[in-house]
């Protein structure tokens, strides 16, 4: 019996699923083994209806078509497992690129935190250890991050608030000493005043008529009395009880003060010169603590100048600091040796002194009666030589 070909596979069907995609997928390789494999169906069918003396021919057809799916398997097998090759590089690029990427997270993330975190760290840890040892911090205080900087600028404000309050102690210790020593000298000197008060009284009184012993008894009196207003005001200073202030002119306290260290310039061979408004000039002031803190100054003054130098207290009206205004400004210039370079306001601090004696307390004193008056007292280095002390008092209410 001989059986009819089975229909003939569409030809055409390789080139429809090739054109219809780019590449192959794996239905596609499916529907292309099938085709082929019903190709080798179709031969051997043919093969199986022809006589036996004519399949020899139909054999090479066959095996043509055996090679031909035979290749195809090949050929996919070789494009997915070279797909497999080119997946699997894919994939150890893929994790190397992560772990290279993750390297440099963790470098970058670990340089932050070392800048951010680490380093104010560690500059804040200074600035503990330097408020710890009563230093001003040696760097710029902390910007960032904002709740570091927060905490920088609490602990400079801290340490600020200490040095001003050991300030304050100190100034109270040195008060109390002070207070002490004026309650010693006041009754150490007042009775041997009085007493020399009373004979140059009794002196004056017997001038033999040219009247040279009244005149000079007088100025010992006038010495004395002064003398006991310094007492008085250096133990209104050590209890803290300024005298009251008043609206007058100062013009006349600098010629009282000149009078004073008339005797001291012309042991120097000094001159003196006073620059003021001939019209005077009033500010708030008490007149007994004025010229005691200018007695002070000029005679530092004098200490300090050359043998024949000059020497100019000048009185004048400057604008003060904004919240003070205008200003009555009181300067003493001298040609000495000058100021300490790094710091001139030294020379109020409470001992201190560059000469072999004295206790360093006449400046101080004078900046301390003048503050607790409402004024201040300052000075700086000339550029041409000595040093320049000024006081500054309000002119009205103050400063």
């Amino acid at each position: 019996m001989v059986y009819p070909p089975p229909p003939p596979p569409d030809m055409n069907f390789p080139d429809r699923l090739l054109t219809t995609r780019n590449r192959l997928n794996e239905a596609n390789v499916f529907a292309l083994v099938r085709w082929q494999m019903n190709v080798v169906y179709a031969h051997y069918e043919n093969w199986r209806a022809m006589a036996p003396d004519e399949r020899n021919a139909e054999v090479p057809a066959i095996r043509r078509q055996l090679d031909k799916l035979t290749n195809f398997v090949v050929a996919e097998l070789q494009q997915v497992q070279g797909e497999a090759d080119s997946q699997d590089l894919r994939t150890r690029t893929i994790l190397n690129i992560v772990i290279i990427l993750t390297a440099m997270h963790v470098l970058v993330i670990g340089s932050l935190l070392r800048r951010w975190l680490l380093k104010p760290m560690e500059q804040l840890n200074r600035q503990v250890e330097a408020l710890a040892h009563d230093q001003p911090p040696r760097e710029p205080l902390l910007a960032a991050p904002r709740e570091m900087a927060s905490l920088a600028a609490a602990l400079d404000r801290a340490r600020r608030s200490l040095g001003e309050l050991r300030q304050r102690l100190i100034e109270s210790e040195r008060m109390t000493t002070i207070g002490q020593l004026a309650a010693q000298v006041a009754h150490n000197l007042r009775n041997p005043l009085a007493s020399i008060r009373a004979v140059a009284q009794i002196a004056g009184r017997h001038d033999p008529g040219d009247g040279s012993i009244r005149s000079r008894m007088e100025e010992i009196i006038v010495s004395i009395d002064r003398m006991n207003r310094w007492i008085a005001g250096l133990m209104e200073i050590a209890r803290h009880e300024p005298p009251p202030t008043d609206r007058q002119d100062v013009v006349p306290v600098l010629w009282r003060v000149c009078e004073t260290v008339k005797t001291d310039l012309l042991a120097k061979e000094l001159s003196l010169a006073v620059v003021a408004p001939d019209t005077g000039l009033e500010c708030m002031h008490d007149p007994e603590t004025l010229e005691q803190a200018l007695i002070a100054m000029l005679v530092n003054a004098l200490e300090a100048s050359p043998l024949g130098g000059r020497i100019v207290l000048k009185a004048e009206i400057v604008a003060g600091a904004e919240s003070t205004g205008t200003v009555c400004r009181i300067s003493i210039r001298d040609q000495g040796s000058g100021l300490p370079a790094d710091d001139p306001e030294r020379v109020f601090d409470f001992s201190y002194s560059t000469k072999q004696h004295g206790m360093g307390l006449g400046l101080g004193l004078a900046r301390l009666a003048l503050r607790h008056q409402g004024g201040s007292a300052h000075a700086f280095n000339n550029q041409d030589g000595g040093a320049t002390v000024y006081v500054e008092l309000p002119i009205d209410g103050k400063a």
